[in-house]
């Protein structure tokens, strides 16, 4: 039975959308509007397509180089593309007139619903469309479209693609670059079309198949089917006449898998994935979606009273963290634009553990583990990257993608345009403890013991190790530094003995220790295995210990922690100006390239660890620092406000708290940083949730 998509679509508190069609804006529009379920990631793009759009169809963990500085998300064939023809005139914006639109993603049900009237040469359109990529069966996705012809009758042609042409342009450095080379385009007959890809370097097998069935009003309503291949896409063709007012719907039926997850060949995989779609159908396909989105809202849903904008945010929030975890343990991980665009390559970053982390181990503990063991996988490639740079132990590196090893760019485009120099390889080294935080947070809220004893125990001590190699002893002082390294204020590189690091690093000496004698006590035959793999013997514990007790920490007798040695030395320049949307304004006395010589900070630094090490800080402390570095930071990264929130609220500063809230859960929904069209920004959705 067909009835109304737009109908359907829960209430305010679960949707986001859109009542105009915006070239300007399309961009935007699809990150915020992106569909997914961990493991494949599709841009809300119109089904009709847009020269000012990005169609971006991203695969969790499918990495490619081609030419490139590192290996980069794979931006695949697109499944999603649609074109109808009513009398041999397209239905888009370009040549109709738009009498109505609207578009809402429904949150609730992970589901992009459409409702669009064109109208040409006196006759109005009605298309409407709804699409979803199964959260129950991660392989399926289904698109439907409805058309009316108000009018009169009317010659219809829908014709859906699958789309081989698309490219990676999201680029800091570089330009467009096609990961793959589609190796088949075929019409498999009876309605099947298929098309199979293999990426450049990795030869990764992308196989995409598609059927549809068409429904029609009356029992003489008949559909010619037809397939047109071209070197890099098929396009299957459906005609049929319609009758005025009558409603006609088609349904779209979508395979893809990879040859990352299965064995055999991709291309029987795809068809048998089609057949048992087409025989559940695409209403119990929407039925057992919703179902399985609905149990994995009601660990994760979080009720606000008296602010419905702000209770829209959250679910936002929420719905986007979801959307790209992985369903399953794909070996894989989040990356900071999660599955809605491909900048920072899709690299996997710090944002993860400290970010994104705590939202699955209180919501969805299994899915936690899953981005766990993504670095479990990978703790010899974070050997050998300790070894490269001249350490012990494991170091993970600061971006990595499918195989582990360190794929951090050589350069970088600055905030100004200028093409820089990336130091932070080799001296950004605090995502070692960011990595072992994660791992604590994990064992605590799960006491997942089996975990730690195969995987976690190993990834702690070998974390440690990196840490007794990278510190430096000074005789005269008789204490541990930690020399040029990067913290995560960016804006000054190079500093020595960073409060960030050395406090984590002390941390993570410690923690090892306690996991140490603990596992001496209940898991002593366990602990005898781990050590005599790696050769770890109690003296290394006894240095640890003493590294810990001995290592900088630059806190004043009041309280007050300075950045990295000679912060409070440098050029003292605080915010005085603030935006629409309360973000600071760039002090204009101050060039970006001389940033480095001022107090000014990118983020969250000093505020950052007495969020994560709260236990440690009294009040007083917190108290002090919030004061002292909240107006010398311009919150350019989006990992920032959350911290300040976070801490605003354990100091009693609700409206503060409140505002900042407000600001980081609104701020893809409002483009508050102005790229948003490159992707949303995940680990800021995950800091809001933490503010929560």
């Amino acid at each position: 039975m067909m009835r109304e998509f737009i109908g359907s679509v829960s209430d305010e508190g679960w949707t986001v959308s859109e009542d105009h069609i915006d070239g300007e804006k399309m961009r935007f529009r699809e990150a915020i509007l992106t569909l997914g379920n961990g493991y494949l990631g599709s841009r809300g793009i119109l089904e009709e397509g847009y020269e000012e759009g990005y169609a971006g169809t991203y695969l969790a963990g499918v990495y490619d180089k081609s030419g490139g500085q590192s290996f980069a998300i794979v931006n695949g064939p697109n499944p999603v593309a649609m074109e109808i023809y009513v009398d041999g005139k397209k239905l888009c914006a370009d040549e109709m007139e738009v009498l109505e639109h609207h578009r809402i993603l429904d949150m609730k049900r992970a589901a992009l619903v459409r409702r669009t009237l064109f109208a040409d040469a006196g006759k109005r359109y009605e298309y409407q469309s709804r699409r979803f990529f199964s959260l129950q069966d991660m392989h399926t996705a289904v698109v439907s479209v409805s058309l009316r012809c108000l009018d009169g009758d009317a010659s219809v042609v829908v014709a859906h693609t699958i789309d081989g042409t698309t490219r990676n342009e999201m680029h800091a450095v570089g330009g467009p670059r096609k990961h793959y080379a589609v190796a088949h385009a075929l019409d498999l007959g009876n309605g099947l079309s298929y098309l199979e890809a293999r990426t450049n370097d990795l030869g990764t097998v992308i196989g995409i198949a598609t059927i549809a069935d068409v429904s029609g009003a009356g029992p003489d309503f008949e559909v010619e089917t037809g397939c047109r291949l071209e070197e890099e896409s098929v396009t299957t063709e459906y005609s049929f006449g319609v009758k005025k007012g009558a409603r006609y719907e088609l349904n779209v039926y979508i395979s893809t898998y990879t040859s990352r997850e299965t064995e055999g060949e991709i291309r029987a995989a795809c068809v048998d994935g089609l057949r048992n779609a087409g025989k559940r159908g695409a209403s119990r396909l929407l039925t057992d979606h919703t179902a399985a989105w609905e149990k994995r809202w009601q660990s994760a849903d979080i009720n606000i009273e008296g602010d419905e904008s702000l209770q829209r945010a959250l679910r936002f929030a929420t719905y986007h963290l979801l959307v790209a975890a992985p369903t399953r343990d794909m070996d894989v991980s989040i990356p900071p634009k999660s599955l809605s665009g491909e900048w920072y390559q899709g690299h996997i970053f710090w944002d993860t553990e400290i970010f994104m982390f705590p939202f699955f181990v209180y919501a969805h503990p299994q899915l936690a583990k899953h981005l766990l063991m993504y670095r479990a996988r990978r703790l010899q490639q974070a050997r050998e990257c300790a070894v490269a740079q001249g350490y012990s132990g494991a170091l993970w590196p600061w971006e990595s993608a499918d195989s582990g090893k360190d794929e951090t760019p050589e350069t970088w485009v600055n905030f100004d345009g200028t093409v820089l120099p990336v130091y932070n390889a080799k001296r950004e080294h605090h995502i070692a403890s960011d990595v072992v935080y994660a791992i604590s947070l994990y064992e605590q809220h799960t006491g997942d013991i089996d975990f730690m004893l195969k995987h976690g125990s190993e990834m702690v001590f070998e974390t440690a190790r990196f840490w007794a190699s990278r510190v430096v002893y000074d005789e005269a002082s008789d204490s541990y530094g930690i020399k040029e390294v990067i913290g995560p204020n960016e804006f000054q590189e190079c500093v020595d003995n960073n409060s960030y690091t050395n406090a984590m690093t002390r941390w993570t000496l410690r923690y090892a220790c306690e996991l140490y004698d603990d596992l001496r006590k209940q898991h002593p035959r366990e602990l005898r295995v781990i050590a005599e793999r790696i050769g770890l013997i109690d003296e290394e514990i006894d240095a640890w210990r003493e590294i810990a007790e001995r290592i900088v920490f630059l806190m004043s007798s009041d309280g007050l922690i300075e950045e990295f040695e000679g912060y409070f030395g440098r050029e003292d320049v605080t915010i005085t100006g603030w935006d629409e949307n309360g973000m600071p304004v760039w002090p204009s006395e101050v060039p970006l390239e001389d940033v480095k010589d001022t107090q000014l900070i990118k983020q969250a630094d000093v505020v950052l660890l007495l969020n994560l090490l709260s236990d440690e800080f009294s009040a007083s402390t917190k108290r002090i620092n919030l004061d002292y570095y909240e107006p010398r930071t311009t919150h350019m990264s989006s990992l920032s406000i959350t911290s300040y929130a976070i801490l605003a609220t354990e100091l009693g500063e609700t409206e503060k708290a409140y505002r900042y809230l407000h600001r980081t859960a609104n701020s893809d929904l409002k483009n508050i940083h102005g790229n948003t069209d490159l992707g949303i920004h995940a680990a800021e959705l995950g800091g809001a949730w933490q503010i929560v």
